[in-house]
């Protein structure tokens, strides 16, 4: 199937690189109806999983020494319902950590105003303040500080007294080597938030990465365009310059011509060759801003006599090019892109399929709009054993193609790189009055005209 080489995307703003935190803007119109982003919630919904799984697994065991809540309240097993609501905060405050570390700390860090009431606290509170320092650290390193902090204070507190803690296996202390085991929680959530804030920079870089990546092949994709746009622009105007010059003559020259013209004609032809001559002015001043950013040398431009000697200069660099039907006697401005297709298509070859032969088949038709020039390319595929580099040689021949109303297609069929191009010709021109051989002068300028002039049918060359 032969696919349409298409025109490069319109520039675009580059994705924006997220610290991870769901977007906290509000969106009209359309782009309200577009839900937030479920993926950054992954991270802190696996962790609240995992706290909220290790809560469940922990027996609630109150201490024998009776504390406050056994000495003010008679019955302690409403004791477990106030336990069982700081779980679920601390498990809430892990889910919600991405939105707001200070909320979360605030969520996962009020339980352990229980300890002078309870005398101990589920190990599982402290491990989802860890979890929002790693899911904060995850987002930029900044945001891990207060979590980090409270985490290292309650494991101070911790082996600094006997309060115990609630495991899955019962009750726990920090032992007589209280001192080893505070540098082994802190080096092991040290360990746990750098690990975070790690793959979380990394993550960030390669997105920064990808979003200027996107934005350099835009970048590459308008500039290729806008080049081939100019170089376009500069060979119009080396063809309709022609024509422009050939009307500002020959209205110049009619009156001379025709010495029986009356006054309201000559004024005529006097504005049509004063507009001729400021149109000219006009692509000239447009030319030379486009040579700005063309680069491109001065030199007659190529046409379709010349496809021929492109051809031959092919075959003498070794590559194999077969020619089917004859190259057809096109106008400038078709032979010009007839030539510039040819020449970019053996470019291609020579470049993605080195050694593979090239056949060229040219052909003329008829449409109810006029002739019709087509043009086939193609050249067998070879496996490449890594990517090409991408070319942009397929957006500036469409753009030629399409200048002049002309359509092109490229892509793979049946083993081949093809490339069709279609170029209306239409009507032949009219042919021109015989020549005469006399001189004439003109009247604005004074000089004499050595050259002979067509002379006008009926006025309408006129």
């Amino acid at each position: 199937m032969v696919t349409a080489a298409r025109a490069p995307a319109p520039i675009t703003s580059p994705p924006p690189v997220s610290d991870g935190a769901p977007d906290r803007s509000r969106t009209t119109g359309a782009a309200a109806t577009e839900r937030e982003d479920w993926r950054p919630w992954i991270f802190p919904g696996v962790l609240a999983l995992l706290v909220g799984l290790f809560t469940l697994v922990t027996p609630i065991q109150l201490p024998y020494d009776g504390r406050l809540w056994t000495n003010m309240i008679a019955n302690p097993t409403l004791v477990l319902p106030v336990v069982a609501l700081g779980s679920f905060s601390a498990v809430v405050g892990v889910l919600v950590a991405r939105r707001s570390a200070l909320l979360a700390c605030v969520l996962a860090g009020w339980p352990f105003l229980l300890l002078p009431l309870i005398g101990t606290f589920v190990w599982a509170w402290w491990l989802a303040l860890l979890a929002v320092a790693v899911v904060a650290a995850h987002d930029a390193w900044h945001r891990t500080l207060l979590p980090f902090a409270l985490a290292t204070g309650v494991v101070a507190i911790y082996c600094a007294s006997d309060i115990p803690a609630l495991l899955p296996i019962g009750p726990v202390t920090s032992g007589r080597e209280s001192d080893v085991t505070f540098v082994l929680y802190v080096v092991m959530s040290f360990a746990a938030v750098a690990t975070s804030a790690a793959v979380g920079a990394g993550q960030r870089a390669r997105l920064r990465t990808a979003a200027a990546a996107l934005v350099s092949d835009q970048a590459l994709a308008v500039e290729t365009v806008a080049v081939e746009r100019a170089r376009i622009a500069h060979d119009l105007h080396d063809v309709v310059a022609h024509h422009i010059s050939l009307v500002a003559v020959r209205a110049e020259s009619a009156p001379y011509v025709h010495p029986s013209m009356d006054a309201e004609a000559r004024v005529v032809l006097a504005d049509i060759a004063d507009d001729a001559r400021h149109a000219l002015g006009e692509l000239r001043q447009v030319l030379a801003v486009l040579q700005r950013t063309e680069g491109a040398d001065r030199a007659p431009q190529p046409g379709a006599g010349d496809v021929v000697a492109l051809v031959d200069a092919a075959r003498s660099a070794g590559q194999q090019v077969t020619v089917v039907a004859g190259v057809p006697d096109l106008p400038s401005a078709q032979g010009l892109v007839l030539y510039r297709a040819v020449q970019e298509s053996l470019t291609n070859a020579r470049r993605h399929a080195p050694g593979q032969p090239v056949t060229l088949a040219l052909g003329t038709g008829a449409t109810p709009s006029g002739t019709v020039v087509t043009a086939r390319l193609s050249n067998p595929l070879v496996p490449r054993t890594s990517p090409a580099a991408p070319g942009r040689g397929l957006l500036g021949m469409r753009e030629r193609v399409e200048s002049i109303g002309g359509s092109l297609t490229a892509g793979e069929e049946d083993g081949s790189f093809v490339v069709d191009l279609s170029l209306p010709v239409g009507e032949p021109e009219p042919a021109t009055a015989p020549e005469r051989t006399e001189t004439y002068r003109y009247g604005s300028t004074g000089d004499d005209l050595a050259a002979p002039l067509p002379d006008a049918v009926d006025g309408t060359d006129a």
